[in-house]
């Protein structure tokens, strides 16, 4: 029985990935809210298990005393890890500043749960938000998506399988730097190349993290999904056909200079653009992959918030955010 359980430890430990989900949920970030946010729990079942939603109520709700919009978050991690305690001041600000309902939810990992698992997640949770928007105090009309890396993979994936199942619940779709190009192959718009990287000569350090997230990418592809055409559009965005991508709701994209998804992230910006889709497009200079973790923090990462703020509150209709929301 030893031998045996030692041999399923052994098939079972990873110690990359051992490392990766402990580092991943240690960023650096702060409440920017002022204690303006509340946060209630909700537990549901969904395939034999329950699923944890962690779901945020700006003040500006409660005292309207009518349903909400609301934004369905997506965490990034690259499909293999991150915590809720790493997103939680983030998805405070986004509520903070749009002035919605925001959604959270922690969705299987791979490798234990690869391709759709999360993507079946995430529509389970779409479903579950539309079949309780009375009791969340939400406007089942006035739905978005939103998410960070992989997370905005999922959520474009999302949004690509609302439309083609012939739903278009989504209203708004928010990416900040996605992973739409798992496949890493060249189109028509997309050529990634160091080049387009305004770099310094003998600048080491900002050419290793550009190319060490693509190197990661080739790592979680294996991880995510293995044995699954990476061309497929609910893998890789990017390769929608025109008539889905014409159909897209109002979409923000937002993107970093030093990051090795902008390259990707800008040429599924310009498909959007190009089919006729309301588009806001940010690429924030000097930063890389992942700066809007660092809320409270890096004041670019506010900056971005403030933007999508404005935007999403003119999607919805609601009013403009105070000074004070919006310094």
């Amino acid at each position: 029985m030893i031998q045996y359980l030692n041999n399923i430890i052994k098939k079972q430990y990873n110690p990359f990935l051992f490392l990766y989900r402990r580092v991943v949920g240690t960023t650096l970030n702060r409440d920017i809210s002022d204690g303006q946010v509340t946060i209630r729990e909700y537990y549901f079942p969904i395939e034999e298990r329950f699923m944890h939603a962690r779901v945020f109520y700006p003040d500006e709700v409660q005292q309207a005393n009518e349903p909400a919009p609301v934004i369905l978050y997506l965490h990034g991690g690259g499909f293999i890890g991150t915590t809720f305690d790493t997103i939680t001041n983030t998805c405070r600000g986004i509520a903070y500043k749009t002035g919605a309902v925001v959604v959270a939810f922690p969705y299987s990992l791979a490798p234990e749960k690869p391709f759709p698992h999360a993507l079946v997640d995430g529509i389970a949770m779409l479903g579950w938000v539309r079949d309780n928007a009375e009791m969340l105090g939400v406007d089942p009309g006035k739905i978005a998506i939103m998410g960070d890396s992989s997370g905005a993979n999922i959520a474009a994936a999302m949004n690509i399988y609302d439309i083609e199942s012939g739903n278009q619940w989504i209203k708004q779709q928010i990416l900040l730097y996605p992973i739409v190009n798992m496949a890493l192959k060249e189109t028509p718009g997309y050529e990634w190349s160091l080049d387009e990287y305004d770099i310094h000569d003998n600048d080491e350090i900002i050419t290793f993290i550009v190319k060490s997230l693509g190197i990661g990418v080739h790592y979680i592809n294996k991880l995510y999904a293995k044995n699954v055409d990476l061309k497929d559009p609910l893998v890789s965005p990017l390769f929608a056909s025109d008539k889905t991508i014409q159909q897209m709701p109002p979409t923000i994209i937002v993107t970093a200079e030093y990051d090795f998804l902008r390259i990707e992230s800008e040429a599924y910006a310009k498909r959007l653009v190009t089919n006729g889709v309301q588009t806001s497009f940010f690429r924030y200079l000097g930063l890389d992959h992942g700066f809007v973790d660092k809320i409270g923090i890096f004041p670019q990462s506010e900056d971005a918030l403030n933007e999508i703020g404005i935007r999403f509150r003119e999607t919805f209709g609601l009013g403009k955010m105070t000074e004070s929301e919006s310094v």
